[in-house]
């Protein structure tokens, strides 16, 4: 069995190593965080006129408003997300599940491989986004007065992103076996993330600790959200452990329901 797995887990990271396609969504992640950095920095820093740190004071003197610049790591969860739904929905698109299959008769063992391949390559994702993530902080902070970007606010974003990007994987490539078009799973994705879920964040806020957003910021420890303008308000949340157990629980529950279907589901 542990030779089996090896050779799945071999064939699985082939197909990574030759998608250009994984490595250009990773590097567009990692661009997006940045960018959030970035431009959350400038405004709460006072620089643009008539923003929240130019009227209130500097909100960059807030040690919990520095975890939330460090926690736009997570914008690049979706990402994430979109790279586990093509590894699996990109099988149906291109019909090479068939030779997958014929390869692997036992379809349980394939999904497994897939998803524990890509909760490895979302974590490794999380280390990389994070790190950089830091470098970027450190360097657009560094003209202005602000709290200490801390070893322990670094330590409590790295983890939950470790822990979410990884579970997120694991959605998504239970999303791309649950709905075979590749498009239509990246547009449900992304109708779900971009509107759905924003918008019952914003009209019912005690709701949004339980969707994966909310809980993955749960699990990086953001006690305080920032909004477009640099204004913060206090983060409706769960302790970081539970943003995890939630996570956790979407992970295997669209696991459970993916592998049902794909073990019945007639692939031709």
């Amino acid at each position: 069995m542990n030779g089996s797995f090896s050779r799945l887990f071999a064939s699985e990271w082939r197909k990574v190593r030759t998608t250009k396609m994984v490595w250009v969504l990773m590097g567009i992640a990692v661009i997006f965080s940045c960018m959030n950095v970035v431009a959350l920095a400038l405004v709460a820093s006072g620089t643009i006129p008539g923003s929240p740190g130019a009227l209130s004071g500097n909100l960059l003197l807030n040690p919990d408003y520095i975890t939330t610049l460090l926690a736009q790591v997570g914008a690049a969860a979706t990402f994430v997300l979109i790279l586990g739904i093509i590894a699996m929905s990109g099988e149906y698109r291109h019909m090479t599940i068939t030779s997958t299959y014929l390869s692997t008769p036992r379809r349980g063992r394939v999904l497994v491989a897939k998803m524990g391949l890509f909760a490895i390559f979302g974590a490794v994702t999380a280390v990389i986004v994070t790190a950089i993530v830091v470098v970027v902080a450190a360097v657009v902070l560094s003209p202005f007065e602000h709290a200490p970007i801390t070893a322990s606010a670094i330590g409590s974003v790295l983890l939950g992103a470790v822990i979410g990007f990884a579970l997120d994987a694991i959605v998504g490539v239970s999303l791309g076996a649950l709905i075979k078009s590749q498009i239509a799973a990246v547009i449900l994705a992304l109708v779900w993330i971009l509107l759905i879920e924003a918008l019952i964040s914003l009209l019912l806020p005690a709701v949004s600790k339980w969707l994966p957003g909310g809980a993955l910021n749960s699990a990086m420890d953001v006690a305080v959200r920032a909004d477009p303008t640099g204004g913060i308000t206090a983060a409706d949340r769960l302790p970081a452990w539970g943003g995890a157990l939630v996570l956790l629980g979407y992970a295997v529950v669209f696991a459970a329901i993916a592998s049902r279907t794909t073990l019945r589901r007639d692939i031709t």
